[in-house]
């Protein structure tokens, strides 16, 4: 045993080294180990190596394990249980450097040893002791991972404990006294199938953290503060390797001919197919330079197969790789050069072409001695939306035409046109992907508001091969798109939009309408059609532009008023409750019930705001009501009802009282038929509504009613009762003002009351049932106007405050309850005379007091 000249491994009680062995059968295991006591297991898989020799020489020990090894590949393990040297390893052919390390761990030259004090490591090939962050700390050897400081304390990097902030000059890197980000977990699946942790961090620090495919390298995140937030950025994987660079590295140093060039190409497109997802901006960039290659070195023609993968590898990356990726470096621009270069290539040979997948297609088409000086490229589909079975010419069986191009060709030159479902490789700050989202931030104030892009139709890049982005045509490039639009967008965000051809400038990655012009045609239909009529040749397609007369006032106008509405509607029972004999009446109880009705509808909200709000921060709306959501909208539909129907008991107390006559006239057990009347009718509709449509009966985005359950639960009802009312109180204002006035049965005094009574009633109905009758126009598309709904939000969100001016401020019985009351207040309180509650008359009183020795008579209050 030559100790001396092989490599020195330090091991510890429960360290643990794995590798993996692709060998059959009986294989040994030999290790060299210089230890007092050592006690070391072999594994395969689940099944333990037997010990069969052991050469002692001193301290050292040469130990010979037999494994029997039943599957392809296999994982080993070696589990240490004591301390001391590894001098020599042979299991199954593998060498040390090929052997992972456990966590805590790290390889130092030839040696693999524990990480001290302050350091920490994640294990694996390769792996490195990392000294702890500033105000993390470990105390511990051999650690995984370290520890946060506790808020009061810091800690220098590489700290194995936290000192308290106390009295300390640097307050910078103390926890609590200064800006600080907290600890986040990170995943992406491009570096990485394990997530990327991040600790607590000081703002200004820069945190690495090493890349999972290439262990050597280390990716970045900065603690940064911005507008008094601090926060992480975004994290730097500019030196990590994705999941199958090593795969595309492979393939870009293989020899293409046209022997190899099918194979080639079919290997690229898997990996483009299969896993577009995780590769990086690099990966597309470098398979642009692989495709280019086999376009180049394919012979004088591309073959069909090879033409077909190359699409399919381009299509890949354009359906799975994401925008994030894309938008960096010029790798986009790049693979679409590709598709270009393909054209070119399968140009040279005569006959027209089409190549498509899902999001890409290639058309060539190559002009003929009949033709004119236009070249005409006509993309149809066989159903409506799709994209994939597009083909060229004008075939019974593809009447969906979705793209047109009369090119200008008197040269007579072949033309090219690269096609694409999606502007995702024409990444732009301009345009959004995420229309919905954007106009929830806009709606919520979290972002300014302002105009939104997008991208509506295919992408067409006409060129004539070999002759990119001419501006020296002789002619104008006429361009037809025909294409189906339609968005949800947040509810309160009533927007219009406008068609504009817009090209594509790759240097600036920015969407331009220089030389173009734009028609916008509606057939019978109702389908759109846009005609460009363009100047030069590039990538063109129709940019939408939206805007918004949304302003987030509105919803802070409707929150503050709905507040002061409430306040006034409970202030208004509350100022009822002295009044024992206005509650006897009843007008004034109907008047608290509504009050009641309208608390609930408005509490109501209040939560259906909070949940809505809770689900448009995710930045998308859901798509399917919450259980949540349709109680709210459930309790919404409801009480709104109950406030409609106690207006409508109102209207038919007063003509029992004014057109009737009988205003004293005995309705047996009257507040309970009202209250099951006037609680209970309004149930049937939600009931019905919810039964009817299930998940469907709430919109999603609002919690409140969908459009059909609206107008069949909500809306036809109020309008019924609204139309109900308006009847009853024209019979109650001519009966009041005409009939008992020319009768002279009832007292002028009585008629006046009765007059305000119905003034009353006539203007709380007007407020709530206008209020519903602007609603009903908001919820239609083209009516929904900002003057429309600030109309709306007065109207309804100050119901209570006119209820409380109403009923309370201007009611003067109320107010001279109340003006007693303070009085017998005050006078209680001057008064040298006990105050008395006995019933009696005035001399019964005198009585009482003189007997008494008091004189002060003139102060009492008599109460009969």
């Amino acid at each position: 045993m030559d100790a001396e000249s092989d490599v020195s491994v330090t091991f510890a009680p429960n360290d643990v080294m794995t590798a993996t062995t692709t060998k059959l059968g009986v294989e040994k295991v030999v290790m060299v180990v210089e230890a007092s006591d050592v006690i070391a297991m072999v594994t395969v898989g689940d099944k333990k190596c037997s010990e069969e020799k052991v050469i002692e020489a001193g301290t050292f020990k040469e130990i010979l394990f037999k494994c029997k090894i039943t599957k392809a590949t296999s994982h080993f393990t070696v589990n240490f249980d004591s301390s001391g040297k590894l001098y020599h390893l042979f299991a199954f052919g593998l060498t040390l450097d090929k052997i992972d390390v456990q966590e805590g761990s790290e390889v130092s030259g030839d040696e693999i040893r524990r990480c001290q004090k302050g350091h920490f490591s994640s294990g694996g090939v390769g792996a490195k002791c990392i000294p702890c962050l500033p105000n993390q700390y470990q105390s511990k050897e051999g650690a995984s991972q370290c520890n946060n400081c506790k808020d009061g304390f810091f800690s220098e990097e590489g700290a194995s404990d936290c000192t308290s902030c106390e009295g300390h000059s640097n307050q910078l890197v103390c926890q609590g006294t200064t800006g600080k980000c907290q600890e986040t977990k990170e995943l992406n699946k491009v570096y990485g199938s394990q997530y990327y942790v991040w600790p607590v961090a000081v703002a200004g620090a820069t945190v690495e953290q090493q890349c999972q495919y290439n262990k050597e390298k280390k990716a970045s995140k900065t603690c940064a503060t911005v507008d008094g937030k601090t926060a992480y950025a975004k994290t730097d994987f500019s030196n990590c390797d994705s999941k199958v660079t090593g795969d595309i590295d492979k393939i870009s140093n293989k020899n293409v001919d046209p022997n190899t060039a099918k194979e080639i190409s079919e290997e690229i497109k898997n990996v483009a197919v299969e896993n577009g997802d995780v590769m990086n901006n690099e990966n597309v960039a470098q398979t642009a330079d692989i495709l280019d290659n086999l376009i180049e070195k394919s012979g004088d023609d591309v073959e069909e197969i090879v033409r077909e993968n190359i699409i399919k590898t381009v299509d890949g990356i354009n359906e799975r790789t994401s925008s994030e990726e894309l938008e960096q470096g010029n790798s986009a621009f790049r693979i679409t050069e590709s598709v270009k270069n393909l054209g070119d290539k399968i140009s040279e040979k005569s006959g027209d072409r089409l190549i498509v997948e899902n999001s890409v297609g290639l058309a060539v088409l190559s002009p003929t001695e009949a033709q004119t000086s236009t070249t005409s490229v006509v993309i149809k589909s066989k159903t409506k939306d799709s994209f994939a079975d597009a083909e060229l010419g004008t075939g019974s069986n593809y009447q969906h035409t979705i793209f047109t191009a009369d090119v200008p060709n008197s040269e007579k030159k072949p033309v090219t046109a690269a096609l694409y479902s999606d502007d995702k490789l024409f990444p732009s700050p301009n345009t959004t992907d995420n229309l919905e989202g954007d106009f929830i931030k806009q709606a919520l104030g979290d972002s300014e508001k302002g105009d939104i892009q997008m991208i509506a139709s295919i992408i067409a890049d006409v060129s004539y091969a070999n002759k990119r982005n001419r501006t020296d045509l002789n002619g104008i490039l006429q361009m037809t798109y025909q294409y189906d639009f339609s968005v949800e967008t947040h509810y309160k965000m009533a927007y219009t939009y406008t068609e504009e051809c817009n090209y594509y400038h790759p240097e600036s990655k920015t969407w331009k309408t220089d030389g173009c012009e734009t028609k916008v045609f509606v057939d019978e239909a109702g389908e759109k059609t846009v005609n460009c009529s363009c100047n030069h040749m590039t990538s063109f397609a129709v940019m939408l532009t939206f805007s918004s007369d949304y302003d987030v006032s509105e919803d802070y106008a409707s929150h503050i008023l709905l507040a002061i509405s409430l306040g006034c509607l409970i202030c208004t029972i509350i100022a009822y409750l002295p009044a024992k004999d206005l509650l006897k009446k009843r007008t004034v109880r109907l008047n608290l019930l509504l009050a009641t009705s309208l608390i609930f509808a408005i509490v109501t909200f209040y939560f259906m705001e909070i949940i809505v709000v809770k689900s448009l921060k995710t930045g998308q709306a859901p798509k399917t009501a919450s259980i949540e959501c349709i109680v709210i909208a459930f309790l919404m539909n409801y009480f709104w009802l109950c406030q409609i129907a106690w207006m409508v008991t109102e209207a038919v107390v007063m003509y029992i009282m004014l057109v009737s006559r009988v205003e004293n006239s005995h309705i047996s057990r009257y507040m309970l038929k009202f209250n099951t009347a006037c609680w209970g009718i309004p149930l049937i509709f939600p009931i019905a509504g919810v039964s009817w449509g299930g998940t469907h009966f709430a919109n999603p985005k609002t919690c409140f009613l969908n459009l059909p359950y609206a107008y069949a639960t909500f809306y036809t009802p109020v309008v019924l009762a609204i139309l109900f009312n308006i009847v009853v109180f024209i019979r109650v204002w001519y009966s009041v003002n005409y009939n008992q006035a020319q009768m002279g049965k009832v007292p002028q005094s009585d008629i006046d009351r009765r007059k305000k009574q119905l003034k009353f009633a006539i203007t709380v109905m007007t407020l709530l049932g206008t209020a519903w009758i602007f609603g009903f126009f908001l919820i239609i598309e083209q009516l929904n106007m900002k003057w429309l709904r600030w109309i709306f939000i007065l109207l309804n969100s100050t119901q209570g405050i006119w209820i409380f001016i109403l009923y309370v401020i201007m009611n003067e019985s109320l107010r001279k309850v109340w003006l007693q009351l303070i009085t017998n207040s005050s006078t209680s309180s001057h008064s040298t005379v006990p105050y008395s509650r006995s019933k009696g008359t005035l001399l019964h009183v005198i009585k009482n007091k003189v007997s008494n020795g008091y004189v002060h008579v003139a102060k009492y209050h008599i109460v009969t």
